[in-house]
C-alpha cells in the first residue's frame, strides 16, 4: 500500500518505551531505535514515549533532575540517526522540538525540519496516587506544514485485576489533559509550564484531546493485560510461549491475545473510544526477566525470559485516530510497520515502535449537525472544569513527595540531610561557645 502521488504526506516513526526508572545505555538504545523502519528513509517526525523515565523522586521533582535521562535519549536519537543514514559527520539530525513530562511519564519529540512546526500547544495530567504524576499523561499538539498532530504518552494503572482502574484513569486522561498554549517551547525544560491562553473561550473541544480538526495518536504503557488474575505456580510451564511454538500451537502467543484486555475493552467502548490499532503480530512486550541476549530479535532467539509472576502482555501500545469520517477524501493514514524492538538490558518491557504516512491535509471543523460516532465530534467525557486547579494541587503534592523521596531514599539527598544536620550541630556548640567568652 502507498499513499496517492496526489497529496504530500508525513512519515512518522512513533515509540513507547518503559524505561523501568534507569537511564538508557545510550549505545544500544542507539543500535535499535530505527530497527522498526521499513523506509531506509528517516522519518520527518520522531516521537518517543517514554514511562518510568527516572527513579521516583526525580521524576516528581521534575526540572533539572529530569535532564541527564532526558539528554541520554538525546544523545541516542543523534547517534541511531547517523548511523542509519550513514551520515559521515557528526551534525544533528533531529532537532528537538518537545521534551516535556508529568511526572514519571515523558514525551519527546524531534523534527527534521523544525521550521515546519509551529503553533505549539501542550497539556499534562496525573492519575496515580492524589493525581500525582506516579501514572498520568503528556500532550503535545502542534501544526505541521498545516496539518494538526496531536501526541499523547499516557501511563495507566498496573496489575492484572485493575481493568476497571486503567478505564477509569483513560476517563480523567480524557477530561483533565487539557491543551494550552506555549510561547517559545523549544527553550523549555520537562517540567516548564509556559504562558497560557485563556481557555474554553471559543470552542471547548479545541482544547480537548479529541480536537475536532487534529489528528491523534496515543502511545504508552497502557497497562492492559492478558487475564484479570496472576498466573498459577505452574502457568508459566503450561501456558507461557515460547520462540518454538508455531502458529498451530495452543501455546503460541497468538493465542493470548483473545483475552487482551485492551482490545475487549476498546471495541466495547468502555476504553480509547474511537481510536484503532495496527494489527498486533509480534509476541507480548511484558514482562521479561531481565537475561541474556538483549538486543536480539525474536528470529534469533531461542527463549524468552518470561517472569513468573506476571502473565506474558502486550502493556505497550500506539493507537490513533483514523481519517474524519466528514473529510471527504480518499487519502488514509497508512500504515507500514507495527512492531515490537529488541529487549534493551535496562528493562523489562520491549519498545514498541509505529511507522505510518500521514496526509498532509488540513482538517476543517465538522458542521454544527454532523452526526457520526467519531470521537472529535462527541468527545466521550468532558473536560473537568476545575481541571487546572486539581493539576496546581497535585503538583504541589508531586515536589512534596519528590523532595521527600529524594532526602530519604537517594544518596545524594542523604548526603545533603547528613551535611545540613553536621552544620547545624557545628553552629550550635560555635554559638554555644560564644556565650561563654
Amino acid at each position: 500500500m502507498s499513499n496517492s502521488t496526489s497529496t504530500a504526506s508525513l512519515s512518522l516513526y512513533i515509540l513507547t518505551f518503559n524505561c523501568g526508572c534507569s537511564p538508557i545505555d545510550v549505545d544500544a538504545f542507539a543500535s535499535q531505535l530505527f530497527s522498526g523502519l521499513t523506509s531506509p528513509a528517516l522519518p520527518d517526525l520522531l516521537v518517543l514515549s517514554l514511562q518510568e523515565i527516572a527513579p521516583i523522586p526525580f521524576s516528581l521533582i521534575g526540572g533539572s533532575y529530569l535532564v541527564p535521562y532526558f539528554s541520554r535519549f538525546y544523545h541516542a536519537v543523534q547517534k541511531g540517526a547517523r548511523k542509519a543514514s550513514d551520515a559521515t559527520d557528526n551534525a544533528p539530525i533531529y532537532t528537538p522540538i518537545s521534551a516535556r513530562n508529568t511526572g514519571m511519564t515523558g514525551l519527546m519529540i524531534f523534527a527534521k525540519d523544525p521550521e515546519a512546526i509551529k503553533d505549539i500547544e501542550t497539556g499534562s495530567v496525573g492519575v496515580g496516587i492524589a493525581e500525582m504524576g506516579n501514572k498520568g499523561a503528556v500532550g503535545v499538539r502542534f501544526a505541521y506544514k498545516g496539518t494538526e498532530l496531536t501526541f499523547v504518552a499516557a501511563h495507566l494503572a498496573a496489575m492484572e485485576d485493575e481493568l476497571q482502574r486503567r478505564n477509569e484513569d483513560w476517563k480523567n486522561i480524557v477530561r483533565g489533559l487539557v491543551f494550552t498554549s506555549t510561547t517559545s517551547d523549544r527553550k523549555q525544560n520537562a517540567a516548564g509550564e509556559g504562558e497560557q491562553r485563556p481557555l474554553l473561550s471559543i470552542d471547548p473541544r479545541d482544547a480537548s484531546l479529541y480536537k475536532p480538526t487534529s489528528h491523534l495518536f496515543v502511545a504508552g504503557d497502557l497497562n492492559y493485560r492478558t487475564s484479570t488474575i496472576k498466573p498459577s505456580p505452574t502457568d508459566h510451564i503450561e501456558s507461557f510461549p515460547q520462540p518454538h511454538h508455531d502458529s498451530s500451537s495452543p501455546q503460541h502467543y497468538s493465542n493470548l491475545f483473545e483475552n487482551d484486555q485492551l482490545n475487549c475493552e476498546r471495541l466495547a467502548g468502555r476504553t480509547l473510544q474511537g481510536l484503532k490499532e495496527a494489527q498486533v503480530t509480534f509476541p507480548p512486550t511484558y514482562k521479561y526477566d531481565s537475561q541474556e541476549p538483549f538486543l536480539t530479535p525474536d528470529e534469533d532467539l531461542s527463549k524468552w525470559h518470561w517472569a513468573k509472576h506476571r502473565w506474558p502482555s502486550w502493556c505497550d501500545r500506539i493507537l490513533y485516530l483514523d481519517m474524519p469520517s466528514w473529510l471527504s477524501t480518499k487519502e488514509k493514514i497508512t500504515v507500514h510497520k507495527y512492531s515490537a524492538l529488541p529487549l534493551q538490558p535496562t528493562t523489562d518491557h520491549r519498545a514498541v515502535a509505529l511507522e505510518v504516512s500521514v496526509p498532509l491535509i488540513l482538517i476543517p471543523a465538522p458542521d454544527e449537525d454532523e452526526e457520526g460516532d467519531d470521537p472529535r465530534i462527541h468527545a466521550p467525557f468532558a473536560i473537568d472544569v476545575d481541571w487546572k486547579k486539581r493539576r496546581e494541587r497535585a503538583r504541589m503534592l508531586e515536589l512534596v513527595a519528590g523532595y521527600a523521596g529524594y532526602f530519604t531514599t537517594t544518596w545524594e539527598g542523604r548526603g545533603i540531610v547528613l551535611a545540613m544536620a553536621v552544620g547545624a550541630v557545628g553552629a550550635y556548640f560555635a554559638f554555644r561557645a560564644m556565650l561563654q567568652m
